[in-house]
């Protein structure tokens, strides 16, 4: 997707939103990975964790998976297909997006006034 306006492409909002890019970036190193897992290391809470798999879900990013393992719950997630192909178009547009802030960077380098004095170069920008 491209936004217009500026030229600069527009990342998936679905996967954009920080607590499903978490998820989608550790099962995108993994084959699997279950709830509690995923639990500890996005830092969800198990409500907040749940409705963001739900949504995922929804979408055919994941596939959820419910089993019992002595005498409990288990529940396994892990990429789909889709899921697959959207993550990793999703890092394409960031990379664009972070390719043509670099080349606007360098399109304005040459406009830039020296630094006032007592100003660090960071600040002088």
């Amino acid at each position: 997707m491209s936004n217009e306006l500026s030229g600069v492409p527009s990342p998936n909002r679905l996967i954009h939103e920080p607590a499903r890019l978490a998820i989608l970036t550790v099962l995108s190193s993994c084959a699997a990975a279950d709830f509690v897992f995923l639990q500890k290391v996005t830092r969800l809470s198990k409500g907040n964790l749940s409705v963001q798999l739900t949504n995922l879900e929804q979408a055919g990013l994941v596939i959820i998976r419910k089993e019992i393992v002595d005498k409990k719950m288990r529940t396994t997630v892990s990429l789909s297909k889709r899921g697959i192909s959207e993550i990793a178009d999703y890092w394409k547009t960031m990379d664009e997006i972070r390719a043509q802030m670099v080349q606007e960077k360098k399109r304005r380098a040459p406009g830039r006034t020296a630094p006032r004095p007592g100003l660090s170069p960071e600040l002088a920008t």
